[in-house]
């Protein structure tokens, strides 16, 4: 039984957020029909789709309520984040993918706040924001936006003001 329903928006991993259209049997290049989740970018005009076996669903979660983010807001502003210790690229990309894999709302939070003063500290000494940091910051960045926007009813302007202040 699927745990999801078509016309819910759901968080689909670092993709963000998208609203399921359909939920039944599917079958692709000749393989037995089963149970998929179809999805849509919610913040697009795209036509893109994407089928989600509903076995999988794990890599999908509800928007969060708009009442649990508040609640996260006042939490991150009091949390002291502190920058990974390690200088290596190759570490950091796996510290950062391994938060984008929980597809938790805090833990993405976390990241943007770490990323964020990361970027500032960069910046105030005269230095080039490094590549890495900023894809993934520009990554987590968005999926917050999006959610934030589902979540409040708002545009996603309004969801990045929204944001900005929570850790800033």
């Amino acid at each position: 039984m699927a745990r999801y329903q078509a016309g819910m928006l759901v968080v689909y991993g670092n993709l963000g957020v998208h609203e399921i259209e359909a939920v039944g049997p599917q079958s692709f290049c000749g393989e037995p029909a089963k149970e998929y989740y179809t999805l849509r970018p919610y913040f697009s005009d795209s036509h893109d789709r994407s089928y989600i076996p509903t076995e999988k669903e794990r890599v999908l979660r509800p928007v969060s309520p708009a009442e649990q983010i508040t609640a996260d807001f006042e939490r991150i502003k009091a949390e002291e984040i502190s920058a990974s210790a390690s200088n290596n690229q190759t570490v950091l990309a796996e510290h950062y993918q391994a938060v984008l894999h929980t597809n938790d709302f805090y833990e993405y939070l976390k990241l943007y706040k770490e990323l964020y003063q990361k970027q500032n500290a960069q910046r105030s000494r005269g230095r080039k924001v490094n590549t890495m940091d900023n894809h993934f910051y520009q990554m987590v960045e968005r999926v917050l936006r999006e959610e934030l926007a589902a979540a409040f009813s708002e545009p996603l302007e309004n969801a990045e003001k929204r944001l900005m202040a929570a850790v800033s």
